[in-house]
């Protein structure tokens, strides 16, 4: 965990599969999944020692909305878990502790988008 103790700070990097492109709207729509739902729909499923998620973009298989293969990851680099999550279990999920207003894109390097989360205790 970094921060404050009434804060908890997640890095999450995204990039697409190989190969895997989407035109300019489902650009806008993919920002808005990992700055609206993503955040809330993670934070279930972190552990007390992630501290940053690495996730790929890719096309879903059964439907045409994307899924996000996720790695959760120690500050060693060590992987904890993966976790792939369709674009409809994200759509809704709830979490009070996520501050939207606080996090934010962080800017791209290597073909990799980086945003900062930002979690209230």
């Amino acid at each position: 965990m970094t921060g404050s103790s009434t804060e908890r700070r997640l890095v999450v990097s995204s990039r697409m599969a190989q190969g895997y492109q989407l035109n300019e709207a489902a650009n806008k729509h993919l920002q808005h999944v990992f700055m609206v739902w993503f955040p809330r729909a993670l934070y279930r499923d972190l552990t007390d020692d992630t501290v940053r998620v690495d996730v790929i973009v890719r096309k879903g298989t059964i439907s045409e909305r994307n899924v996000y293969s996720t790695r959760f990851v120690r500050g060693d680099g060590s992987l904890i878990k993966m976790i792939d999550y369709d674009e409809d279990r994200l759509t809704g999920a709830q979490c009070p502790s996520y501050d939207q207003l606080r996090s934010g894109y962080c800017g791209s390097k290597d073909g990799a988008d980086f945003r900062l989360i930002v979690y209230r205790q």
